[in-house]
């Protein structure tokens, strides 16, 4: 082979791993991208989904059984014309409990420990 030849030859070689270098960038690059783009639409769909849940939320909201629920549980409100019962609590429950009821113990010395350990 002639000199200008083995140069064709390396020039054409060169030309070749530069060209699968850069096809394979390019391909890493779409892989990516399309990884990308698939947890983005993924991310789509949870906050579509969310979206929803929200909105209807919001409209149950603006319905009057929540507005008469939040009146009633909230500031305790009734309608016209309705009855309040208020129920006392049972006898015998105490709402103290008795380990709150008792005195609390000193604390022992260390004399006083010392004997209670061997005797």
């Amino acid at each position: 082979m002639s000199i200008p030849a083995q140069l064709k030859y390396i020039v054409l070689s060169l030309l070749f791993i530069l060209a699968a270098v850069n096809f394979t960038r390019t391909t890493l690059n779409t892989l990516q991208s399309s990884k990308r783009l698939e947890d983005l639409q993924n991310e789509v769909s949870v906050l579509e989904t969310e979206k929803v849940g929200l909105e209807q939320d919001i409209a149950y909201k603006k319905t009057t059984d929540f507005i008469e629920e939040q009146a009633r549980d909230a500031i305790n409100l009734i309608k016209p014309g309705e009855k309040v019962y208020v129920t006392s609590q049972v006898l015998g429950k105490s709402t103290v409990s008795e380990d709150a009821m008792r005195e609390p113990e000193r604390e022992k010395s260390n004399p006083e420990l010392w004997v209670e350990l061997f005797f």
